[in-house]
């Protein structure tokens, strides 16, 4: 009598390709866009998982099933926010709950289901950051480093004059015509290029941001 012989399952059509298990632990912080609304955080360590999720604090177990994120046990904190805020932290803990896609591209952790997309970025250690408060301009700059490029205009205060910074705010993605104030993560860099900063900044927070008119 012929044996059979063993076909990997990932090798049997109409059945889901085989994904294999990808680390996705780490802490991450929503990729955000122009929002006065803290970004969401995620946490996921051992199985557990815990972050803001728009007002309150989750936590929870998950696990990874083919290419998506399980999350059992879903709790939180219960604070109350602003309607706005709770309906965005609704939605957020309901695709949790939904088996969201998972994938990472580099430092970016991407949750997705159906047209529901979620950014987040790896954060470093910022055990030895400090923090720091900032302006930023509603334009860009022309400025020259090794090339043109357009740089943020920066300050500390609202009466000082604006200075270029020749990198980006990791995390912040500002909307021109806004002038922003944020809290910043700030770390020193090592050997940094010439035409780069020698200090790392981390989007915290957005504190407030303002629409204003430029010629």
């Amino acid at each position: 009598m012929p044996t059979k012989s063993l076909i990997p399952l990932c090798l049997l059509p109409l059945l889901v390709a085989c994904q294999q298990p990808v680390s996705v632990q780490g802490e991450y912080t929503q990729l955000t866009t122009a929002t006065a609304q803290k970004p969401l955080r995620l946490k996921l360590e051992d199985g557990r998982l815990s972050g803001f999720t728009g007002c309150n604090n989750a936590m929870g177990n998950y696990s990874l099933d083919r290419g998506e994120l399980v999350v059992s046990q879903l709790a939180s904190t219960m604070m109350a926010c602003s309607p706005e805020i709770m309906q965005r932290e609704q939605q957020f803990s309901q695709l949790l709950q939904q088996r969201p896609r998972v994938s990472i591209d580099g430092k970016i952790l991407t949750l997705s289901k159906d047209d529901t997309v979620y950014q987040f970025s790896l954060q470093p250690d910022l055990s030895n950051a400090s923090t720091r408060l900032i302006y930023v301009a509603p334009e860009r700059k022309t400025c020259t480093g090794v090339g043109k490029m357009q740089c943020l205009q920066v300050r500390d205060s609202a009466n000082d004059n604006w200075q270029l910074h020749y990198g980006e705010i990791e995390g912040f993605s500002p909307e021109p015509g806004i002038e922003y104030r944020v809290r910043i993560k700030e770390l020193p860099v090592a050997n940094p290029p010439a035409d780069a900063p020698a200090k790392r900044w981390i989007l915290d927070m957005i504190v407030e941001q303002k629409l204003v008119k430029t010629e």
